[in-house]
């Protein structure tokens, strides 16, 4: 899609202003701001952003054994869930707590369900979506969680539309880029 308005507005130079490439389903990195004009061609391109800064490595490669010319590079983005009420380090009444968030997928898959944990990930609930408009697009949702006085760690995971879902420990992922880290969303609280 060429983009040159957003919101009913002409894109701001911040967005791409005068026009922008918006790819669904990529990540943001390929959604090329101030078009210029368009190649066309069988490979990717050698820019910088192409051939080396968006790349994804294992957790035990460091930048010093990195093989840039053989790490894929990233396009799609990886099935997330985070919460986005309440906080990180948040004090809660103790008692029914809202916990609301987003989840998105990728490769074309829609957000099935969202599942959020008041104990750390020893039991879940599934929350309840309150808005998901199709594939590639962010997915809204809330739960409501019973919490007794004391500290609490709470932990989002989603499931997407294709049976997958995220890892639990940011380790598994974890790159020296940091990207494409979808471990499960953790956050402690304190409830009194």
């Amino acid at each position: 899609l060429l983009a040159y308005e957003m919101n009913g507005r002409p894109l701001e130079p911040a967005h791409g202003y005068p026009v922008r490439v918006v790819i669904p389903g990529y990540i943001g990195a390929r959604s090329i701001k101030w078009l210029g004009g368009i190649s066309v061609q069988d490979q990717p391109s050698t820019n910088f952003a192409q051939a080396r800064a968006y790349k994804r490595f294992p957790p035990g490669v460091s930048e010093a054994t990195a093989d840039w010319d053989h790490a894929p590079m990233i396009y799609d983005f990886d099935l997330t869930a985070a919460i986005c009420v309440p906080p990180d380090a948040a004090q809660v009444a103790a008692g029914p707590v809202n916990v609301q968030g987003y989840a998105l997928s990728g490769q074309g898959h829609t957000v099935a369900r969202v599942e959020i944990s008041a104990d750390g990930g020893a039991t879940w609930r599934e929350a309840r979506i309150e808005q998901q408009d199709g594939p590639w697009t962010w997915c809204f949702w809330q739960a409501t969680v019973e919490l007794a006085p004391g500290q609490h760690e709470l932990c989002a995971r989603a499931w997407d539309s294709a049976g997958a879902t995220q890892p639990a420990n940011l380790e598994d992922v974890w790159n020296f880029k940091g990207y494409m880290n979808n471990a499960w969303h953790r956050v402690k609280i304190e409830a009194s």
